[in-house]
């Protein structure tokens, strides 16, 4: 995954662009991640994942959700899970899926995190 941090150094807030496929990713850790002592413990969890310690982990946030497994990190928008399963969006509105749901490997994933964190510190 490719991704580039910057900061507003007026009100210190930092923000991350990612790929197309990766938007809903960006979008949660800019609203969620802002803190390193949430991102120090998101870390945490992830090793807990990949050593199995966890067999997996979750974690709701403002608007988005996020799912840690084994191989995969997912993070869907609140909006997303609202919807009922017999509706059909139209085809033309698939493009804004990467904006409410993305997933990646859990090793890019924490390659991200680890980023990040060191980028906000």
């Amino acid at each position: 995954m490719e991704f580039e941090f910057r900061k507003d150094f007026i009100t210190e807030h930092a923000t991350v662009q990612t790929e197309m496929d990766h938007e809903a990713i960006a979008t949660w850790l800019e609203m969620e991640g802002q803190s390193t002592a949430w991102v120090e413990a998101l870390i945490v969890n992830i090793i807990a994942v990949q050593t199995r310690a966890l067999t997996e982990y979750k974690l709701a946030g403002s608007e988005f959700n996020l799912l840690l497994t084994n191989a995969d990190a997912q993070v869907t928008n609140h909006r997303l899970m609202e919807t009922d399963e017999d509706e059909t969006l139209d085809d033309s509105l698939s493009f804004y899926d990467a904006e409410i749901e993305a997933c990646c490997g859990l090793e890019d994933f924490k390659n991200l995190i680890e980023s990040w964190l060191e980028f906000i510190s």
